[in-house]
């Protein structure tokens, strides 16, 4: 009922909008996702990735930017975009000197140099006051900005799970091995292989359409709706249309009230350990600073993830100047695989309802899939009290989250100690502290059954050259974070205990030297790897930009670790060491104040135990062209790769139409490329057309199952349309 009444109520403003609007589509797109693709290179190995959330909210900075004389360090983090020790040396400077009286003081800070200084310059502004008067109704439908989205997304060739239907592109499936087709003109048997999963139910196209409504960023309205391919569409199953819908309603600083969230929306506090829902950043990388998370309280949520939000209502409200509460309450069906089980202690036998573990993909295609689909009921309550000051914050955080029905894990020795049961509460301390050139930051968490999780850490700026920075977690085994994240080689903060330091020397304008050294240890078992163990990492790179229009890297990183051993033996498999080193070349050129170049060169080698040495080699070649005043916008990539293995696969970011952002691994054998073209043909018009495709010399079937693709070529097309207004 709330979810539909803030559809009505989004509908309402939207068509009184269309009509009082005078906004204009003034963001520059190729800006922004400079900064997140820099952002994104903190991800890492990280195929699927979301960052939506960061993209909306530098657009929201552009549009309305921070002012630089009465912002605190947690806002400044919030652009992923300074360190620490950056953010500490501007209000350090303020501090001592008096608030900034224009942008070019900035020069004059320790650690802001002209790169830093015009990779923020377009989301903050210098002002001596900032004090806003209240926004009336008439201002706030004069300058508010709205955005209408409506994507879809197709494979050209076509997938075993549509062998049912004709391909529009003629490209019809087959069987790999020659084998016939059922017959589909038969409806029976197109009804049998549906009714057990052999095919899809829906559409092979996916759809994505988005309206969102801003103003500044005090007030943000926001329909997503997606539906991925293989789900029904007003039909079938889902007769409601889309298979995903999302709303939500954010409302911020209104006198004592920060932030108000209705509907769908993010929590973050502290280092993550308590509670931390959606993507965080901070993590190893070569931005060998960015060590730190930011937590920022409630954001509002206009993503198509099917998990990594809340669903409910939050707020938080200043308690005087230096105190603030947040209280949050969510309630939300989650997909899991689910069981029946007889109930030992009844002697009439009764049958009880387990789940044992959650489906993340938000995939409903066949029967099976939708069986799964919104099978769990999960509440989520919380709160997070914090004293804060410009540069000192103190938080304490509870959550608890319960499902209706228990989950019962298997009994594999790795699991043995992950959380199991239907309810958990995570409670912790925060701190961020800076002080000049020291910033000190940290978060201890416990959970239901006393396990701990706690990370400390400092950064410093040694000198105006030289910063610095050391983070030690300790992660129990046995702690139960299930909205947590950590600064972690794992993908869950438990069961790792470890220590990083890394370094950043700018000797001169034009050079930037980074590296890192992390010291890890896993104290019991994990997957692929049947006994306690531990490892390092190391990376270095070696940045030089001659001039403004060049940028040049060399990279290298080395990972030790240990891994089951590949050899088929009886009994419990041993662990032998698994080494990988990656080597990286990049070039980046801006040719014109249009057209840019690109060129990167990767080569990895892999080796676990005393099996041969594995190699991986990557090269392509992007070519950008964004002219100022013209109609259309061009991108391309052309790419060679040679693996091995899939442990020898190569990671590289690829540009796409304006709101995904992707990381696809690159192995096997063969070329990668794709073109884009972005058209306005009215003012506040765009058009994206993109078509990529993967063409491999080493295969001739892709995948597996219902996905898999007969033939060596793989593409896919992409047309997106945005109307600002």
């Amino acid at each position: 009922m709330a979810t539909r009444r803030i559809l009505a109520f989004g509908c309402a403003l939207a068509l009184v909008n269309m009509v009082l609007a005078q906004g204009e589509d003034k963001i520059p797109r190729d800006l922004i996702e400079q900064r997140v693709e820099a952002a994104a290179e903190q991800l890492g190995e990280d195929s699927d990735v979301d960052l939506t959330v960061l993209f909306d909210m530098l657009a929201g900075y552009y549009q309305d930017p921070m002012n630089l004389n009465r912002v605190d360090a947690e806002e400044l983090g919030s652009l992923q975009l300074l360190n620490d020790g950056q953010i500490g040396a501007l209000l350090a400077h303020i501090n001592d000197h008096g608030r900034l009286l224009s942008i070019y003081e900035l020069q004059a800070i320790n650690g802001w140099d002209a790169r830093t200084i015009q990779l923020v310059r377009p989301f903050v502004v210098v002002r001596e006051n900032d004090k806003r008067t209240q926004a009336s109704f008439k201002e706030i439908m004069k300058n508010a900005t709205h955005e209408v989205i409506v994507r879809s997304v197709l494979n050209v060739e076509e997938r075993k799970g549509f062998m049912d239907r004709d391909n529009i592109f003629g490209r019809d499936y087959s069987d790999p091995d020659g084998d016939a087709l059922p017959d589909f003109t038969d409806t029976q048997v197109v009804d049998s292989l549906r009714d057990n999963g052999r095919v899809y139910l829906g559409s092979p196209v996916k759809l994505y359409a988005r309206y969102r409504f801003r103003y500044r960023q005090n007030i943000s309205f926001g329909i997503t709706a997606e539906k991925d391919e293989g789900e029904e569409f007003f039909q079938g199953t889902q007769k409601q249309g889309f298979d995903f819908y999302s709303a939500h309603l954010f409302v911020r600083n209104i006198g004592p009230l920060k932030s108000l969230a209705i509907g769908d929306y993010q929590a973050q506090f502290g280092q993550g350990l308590t509670y931390w829902s959606g993507l965080a950043f901070g993590s190893k990388s070569a931005y060998t600073m960015n060590v730190k998370r930011n937590g920022a309280g409630l954001l509002p949520y206009a993503s198509v993830n099917e998990n990594l939000f809340l669903r409910g209502i939050g707020a938080t409200v200043g308690l005087g100047k230096t105190m603030e509460f947040t209280a949050f309450y969510s309630q939300r069906k989650l997909d899991a695989n689910t069981d029946s089980i007889s109930t030992q202690d009844n002697s009439a036998g009764d049958v009880g309802v387990i789940f044992s573990s959650f489906q993340e993909d938000g995939l409903h295609r066949t029967p099976n899939e939708l069986e799964k689909k919104d099978a769990l009921d999960a509440r989520t309550i919380g709160g997070h009290l914090r004293y804060k000051r410009k540069a000192l914050s103190i938080g304490g955080t509870v959550a608890n989250i319960s499902f209706n029905t228990p989950l019962v894990r298997d009994t594999r020795p790795y699991s043995q100690f992950e959380f199991q049961g239907s309810e958990n509460t995570t409670m912790g301390i925060d701190l961020n502290w800076l002080w000049r050139n020291v910033s000190v930051f940290g978060e201890v968490a416990r959970s239901s059954n006393g396990g701990l999780a706690y990370n400390i850490g400092t950064l410093l700026a040694l000198d105006k050259a030289v910063s610095l920075a050391v983070v030690y977690r300790n992660y129990q085994r046995d702690f139960h974070g299930l909205v947590s994240t950590g600064f972690a080689e794992g993908s869950s903060p438990w069961n790792e205990r470890g220590i990083y330091t890394g370094i950043e020397i700018k000797p001169s304008r034009e050079w930037l030297v980074n590296a890192y050294f992390d010291r890890f240890s896993f104290p019991w078992l994990r997957y692929l790897t049947d006994a306690p163990s531990d490892g390092y990492e190391a990376l270095a790179q070696v940045t030089w930009r001659p001039s403004r229009k060049t940028e040049l890297y060399v990279r290298a990183r080395y990972q030790d670790k240990a891994k089951n051993t590949a050899e088929d033996i009886e009994g419990i498999d041993f662990l032998v060491r698994t080494e990988q080193t990656n080597y990286r070349f990049n070039a980046s050129y801006r040719v014109t104040d249009a057209v840019s170049l690109r060129t990167r060169v990767e080569a990895i080698n892999y080796q676990r135990g005393e099996e041969p040495l594995q190699h991986g080699f990557l090269i392509y070649q992007d070519f950008v062209s964004r002219p100022l005043r013209s109609t259309f916008e061009y991108t391309l990539r052309v790419a060679l790769f040679d693996t091995d293995n899939y442990d020898t696969r190569v990671y590289a970011f690829e540009n796409d139409i304006i709101g995904l952002f992707s990381i696809p691994p690159y192995y096997g054998r063969g070329m990668r490329w794709y073109a884009m073209v972005r058209a306005t043909p009215l003012r506040r018009v765009d058009i994206w057309l993109r078509y990529g495709a993967w063409l491999y010399n080493d295969q001739d079937s892709y995948s597996s199952g219902l996905q898999e693709i007969n033939g060596s070529v793989r593409s896919e097309v992409k047309m997106q349309v945005r109307v600002m207004f």
